[in-house]
């Protein structure tokens, strides 16, 4: 066992540096603000985002590198104690509190919709370029005019950092909004630790799988998108109905739904679960009436609290508007708009809205069947499979957006993404978006490949040690046997 503790904290200690170098990268080449009053974040000139950029992907190499090495040796049988979970996360997502946005300026967005609320407008009717300024200014040009696409919880948050931090203080505002998305990786990763000793998963396994992931140490703490308070209230949910209290579960879960719309999948999957539970048809129309009760009373806090009224009901559909390169269905509609235009085909022009709405179509149908089967799968992997189908058939899908279904298939499924297969696409994810949250350049090509050509050189020089330390975490493991699911 002590080869194991010992390969677990080299592990950390070496994704902890990839992590410092990530955040210090993010300095100079991150989604950094214009014309910023604090004078912390400047702009940087094209040295130091080359510079920068090169720390952030020799960075982000080495954290991906040593989740890898720990996922196959948790997957070997090794064990991390609660203690090593949570330093372990302590280490590989702290450093990134106070590095500018990483991968999206999204949060930007956040801060307009609270500085909107602040000033009494409703940010379903109006976009950021009501503020105008500065603050306006930061955020990415497409949303500039576009209402806020998220629920009461989720301006309310945003509106109470503003409120503290002031419009003009972004830093300290994106600082404030990355606190709230470290708490909601608390709360995730505090929910998943119990869900796996209720579901028998490996504990140290599912921490690996669901709050250690690159993905969402990139996205939901670099990007400190309001995933982190999303996915967190989700995983909590479902800790409370697995617990029997299925009043606490069902308002929880639709305080995940009144941040991002897609929750509501968790909240039909874990209601469907409970409902059929009961015997007898008296007691699950009770169940599903009480269960409907406790929501229904939720939504109307949540909106009535936020002031902003019902608005983001219709506004949900905003992000759809933008095209993203992981979007199956729209990426066929255009292949068959390409196609039938140079046919000389009329159809062409509407071959994009077709796809999307089959697609859109198909995912809702997916996610119906999942409720279905709920009380056969189970309300995490039910909610886990409806959610990608959700995504995947999504007429917009981000790199983050996995993380909805990731998360509770984690908790049920760790294993299957502890495969190399499935590691290799996580890496192949994190590469697809830059730093600066922007298209790519040639400076961020460069910095790329020199920055992971560094890694591999730090990798190489040390790989005698790594291999020494994995063979007796191996052994280690192999003598002891099967692990319990938990490690106190």
């Amino acid at each position: 066992m002590r080869a194991v503790r010992s390969a677990v904290r080299e592990w950390t200690l070496r994704g902890m540096w990839g992590s410092v170098l990530l955040s210090a990268g993010a300095w100079g080449a991150g989604a950094l603000p214009q014309g910023v009053r604090d004078g912390v974040w400047g702009a940087p000139g094209p040295l130091v985002t080359a510079v920068g950029a090169t720390a952030a992907y020799a960075g982000l190499g080495l954290l991906v590198w040593a989740w890898w090495q720990l996922g196959t040796l948790l997957r070997a049988g090794a064990v991390m104690s609660r203690r090593q979970q949570w330093s372990t996360l302590g280490c590989w997502a702290l450093p990134l509190l106070p590095a500018p946005l990483l991968f999206s300026a999204d949060v930007y967005s956040y801060m307009a919709q609270g500085a909107l609320a602040l000033r009494g407008w409703n940010v379903y009717e109006v976009g950021p370029t009501a503020l105008g300024g500065p603050l306006a200014a930061n955020v990415p040009e497409l949303w500039r005019d576009a209402p806020a696409p998220y629920g009461p919880v989720s301006v309310l948050t945003s509106q109470a950092v503003v409120s503290v931090t002031g419009e003009h203080h972004v830093v300290a505002a994106v600082v404030g909004l990355r606190l709230v998305a470290l708490a909601g990786l608390a709360l995730l990763a505090w929910s998943v630790q119990r869900l796996a000793i209720r579901t028998g998963a490996g504990g140290g396994g599912v921490w690996w799988a669901a709050p250690l992931n690159p993905l969402m140490l990139a996205h939901v703490v670099g990007g400190a998108h309001n995933e982190a308070l999303m996915v967190g209230l989700m995983m909590a949910g479902f800790v409370a109905f697995r617990s029997g209290r299925w009043g606490l579960g069902a308002a929880v879960l639709m305080a995940a739904v009144l941040v991002k719309a897609p929750a509501a999948v968790a909240l039909g999957c874990a209601a469907m679960v409970a409902v059929a539970a009961q015997s007898g048809w008296r007691r699950r129309c009770g169940r599903a009436l009480g269960i409907a009760v406790v929501a229904g009373g939720t939504l109307w806090l949540g909106v009535l609290l936020c002031g902003q009224g019902w608005g983001w009901l219709r506004t949900m559909r905003t992000p759809t508007e933008v095209y993203t390169l992981l979007s199956v269905s729209t990426d066929v509609g255009r292949v068959l708009e390409w196609t039938a235009a140079a046919m000389g085909w009329n159809a062409a022009p509407g071959a994009v809205t077709a796809a999307r709405t089959v697609g859109t179509l198909v995912g809702l149908g997916v996610v119906v069947f999942c409720l279905w089967r709920a009380p056969r799968y189970g309300a995490e992997r039910a909610a886990a499979m409806g959610l990608l189908a959700l995504v995947m058939c999504a007429p917009a899908v981000q790199v983050w957006y996995l993380l909805w279904g990731g998360v509770p298939l984690a908790v049920v499924a760790w294993r299957t993404l502890a495969d190399a297969r499935a590691k290799g696409a996580v890496v192949a994810l994190l590469l697809l978006v830059l730093p600066a949250g922007r298209g790519p350049t040639w400076t961020y090509a460069v910095a790329a490949v020199i920055g992971g050509s560094l890694t591999i050189l730090v990798l190489a020089w040390t790989a005698q040690r790594s291999r020494e330390q994995a063979a007796l975490a191996m052994t280690g493991a192999a003598e002891t046997g099967r692990f319990p699911a938990h490690s106190p």
